[in-house]
């Protein structure tokens, strides 16, 4: 990956104490060793102390513990900064090619200072990773400049961080490899985001960068220092200068500044797909075009950019406008006043067809499997085989042919298939088969519209294909009241004939309530949400209501947590269950809120 001059001279002062830094700081004591007899590699504690008000504990596991407290500023030393955990490396007699910890566990509340600039940055060692980023307290911090820049973690999660009061997040990304959760990240405050992604993203797979959710109204052009006793132009300069990024959506913004030099430093283009609003100027923003690409086979691209929605016309079509890259950003010289966003991208040089899109139903209409889509060429033919769905056997269409020419225009095909007979699933089967049931019972095959809770962590992923790079999320285990939910909204199956459940996430006040996604089909990671046998009794575990009809309208009373209640028998509603008491009655059958006894 390729550093800019800044970021180079940066790297310098963060890798990790190197020798320079070893050579300025006083010789330290010898620590002794506290070993815990008999106990395990992640038990025994070979060092402890105090990072800023943050106990911490080093096991012979390699894992550094660190408990609440607020963590020091970065140390500055020869106008150099190194990250606050440089202190317990050079305890250890460690350097950036030596660690003596390879994992920084935060067990508690960890706050960050109002300057929280460099607190992580330098991890050169990729073997040194952080857990439990949402553990971090930011909500006092103002400045986030190069806060993680450079740290070679495989992701960071931002999601939970605190950035109300930030008003700089210079560099705050630079040189960084996959960030997750920025889009709940408030920059309404914000004046800084120079060389905010310097660098970003892995050169052999470049990264998708959705900021519509960003507020840039307050980002001005003024000089914003860079901590290094010298000042660098702010505003938007260098944000996205040799980022390894192939889409970027900028749109929703409102600057109130041009965005001049936002894609300096590229030597070629790699953004192919580019979001903007009308009242954006990109005129001297140093946007690179199709033409400049490493890859300049006449045989990809025309070198030209198409509105998106224009992708399906061929590139002499009278109603197709095309634009060289000046073109585009002459367009956008912030003098619009229409609303509203549009998308280009890179117009190829074979027009592609829209693509078919299968559906797969039974014969009711339902979905049993994740829909699909044939793309090709335009006008070229296309043939559909009908898959093959475990379970079902395949009748014939309802809607489309199999066979046809692909055109500008969508077209879709409607499989429909009927259940094949099904084996009865026995309790205490293989982790591998598709039911979901509850423990100690007949387990239910789980099928479309049906709720189930994770009671493992789980990984949450764009396809049925499951690997690192189409995972969008893990899901920690949880005590009971906390797991997350879901409802499957399809099923699929992966390459390899793995069953997939195509889910959407209902858990309450979830962060990704509503982002759908695949999960396992494995019986053993999730449980129905709601009882599907009559528990006959229940106890409530959390504070939940007694209601006079099944749709939990006209509420009777408040259970608190503890109340036993007797239950005469179980009805479905929708997609849940309820339970009937003895007086009819109806309570929730959710077991994040009551539980058999």
């Amino acid at each position: 990956m390729k550093r800019s001059l800044v970021g180079i001279a940066i790297a310098t002062g963060v890798a990790f104490c190197g020798v320079q830094v070893l050579e300025t700081l006083p010789e330290l004591p010898a620590i002794g060793t506290e070993v815990v007899a008999h106990a395990s590699d992640e038990d025994k504690i070979v060092d402890s102390g105090t990072l800023g008000s943050c106990p911490w504990t080093l096991t012979a596991d390699g894992t550094l513990h660190v408990q609440s407290g607020e963590l020091p500023v970065a140390a500055k030393l020869y106008d150099n900064y190194v990250t606050p955990f440089c202190d317990i490396q050079i305890r250890e007699g460690g350097d950036h090619n030596n660690l003596k910890f390879n994992t920084i566990s935060f067990e508690g509340k960890i706050t960050t200072p109002p300057n929280a600039s460099f607190l992580f940055a330098g991890f050169l060692s990729a073997t040194t990773q952080i857990k439990h980023w949402e553990k971090l307290d930011t909500s006092a911090s103002t400045n986030f400049s190069y806060m993680f820049f450079n740290s070679n973690q495989d992701k960071i999660d931002v999601s939970g961080l605190d950035t109300k009061r930030a008003t700089n997040m210079h560099g705050m990304f630079s040189s960084t490899n996959l960030i997750e959760g920025y889009k709940n990240m408030d920059t309404s405050n914000v004046t800084d985001m120079g060389e905010m992604f310097e660098n970003y993203g892995y050169d052999d797979n470049p990264a998708s960068l959705d900021l519509s959710t960003f507020n840039v109204d307050k980002v001005n052009d003024d000089k914003s220092s860079n901590n290094f006793g010298y000042t660098v132009p702010g505003g938007f300069y260098r944000m996205f200068g040799m980022s390894n990024i192939k889409s970027l959506n900028i749109g929703n913004w409102t600057p109130k500044i041009p965005l001049d030099a936002m894609f300096e430093g590229s030597d070629v283009s790699r953004i192919s797909k580019l979001t903007v609003s009308s009242q954006e100027n990109l005129t001297k923003s140093e946007l690179l075009g199709p033409d400049t690409t490493a890859d300049k086979d006449p045989d990809t691209y025309t070198g030209k950019w198409e509105n998106i929605n224009d992708q399906y016309l061929r590139p002499n079509n009278p109603d197709k406008t095309t634009y060289t890259t000046d073109e585009l950003t002459t367009k956008y010289d912030g003098s619009t006043v229409a609303a509203g966003d549009e998308t280009y991208q890179w117009e190829p040089t074979v027009t592609p067809g829209n693509p078919v899109t299968i559906h797969y139903v039974d014969q009711d209409g339902k979905m049993i499997q994740a829909d699909t889509q044939l793309p090709g060429a335009l006008e070229a033919k296309y043939t559909i085989k009908p898959a093959a769905i475990k379970g079902y056997q395949y009748v014939g269409i309802t809607e489309g042919s199999l066979t046809g020419t692909y055109t500008s225009d969508p077209q879709s095909v409607t499989l429909t298939y009927k259940v094949a007979p099904v084996t009865p699933v026995t309790p205490g089967g293989n982790d591998n088969n598709d039911s979901t049931g509850d423990q100690g019972h007949t387990p239910v095959i789980a099928k479309k519209d049906r709720a189930i809770t994770a009671v493992k962590k789980l990984g949450f992923y764009r396809t049925p294909d499951f690997s690192k790079k189409t995972r969008q999320y893990y899901y920690d285990k949880q005590k009971r009241t906390l797991r997350p939910q879901f409802v499957i909204t399809g099923v699929a199956r992966s390459k390899s004939g793995l069953k997939r459940y195509l889910v959407r996430d209902v858990t309450p006040g979830s962060k990704r309530y509503g982002m759908t996604g695949y999960i396992t089909a494995k019986r053993s990671f999730t449980v129905h949400t709601y009882y599907q046998h009559n528990p006959k009794r229940v106890k409530v575990i959390l504070g939940t209501n007694i209601y006079r009809d099944k749709a939990l309208k006209h509420r009777v009373r408040h259970l608190k947590r503890g109340t036993v209640l007797h239950v005469k028998k179980i009805v479905r509603y929708h997609l849940t269950t309820r339970l009937v008491l003895n007086n009819d009655s109806f309570v929730t059958s959710n077991k994040t809120k009551v539980i058999e006894k």
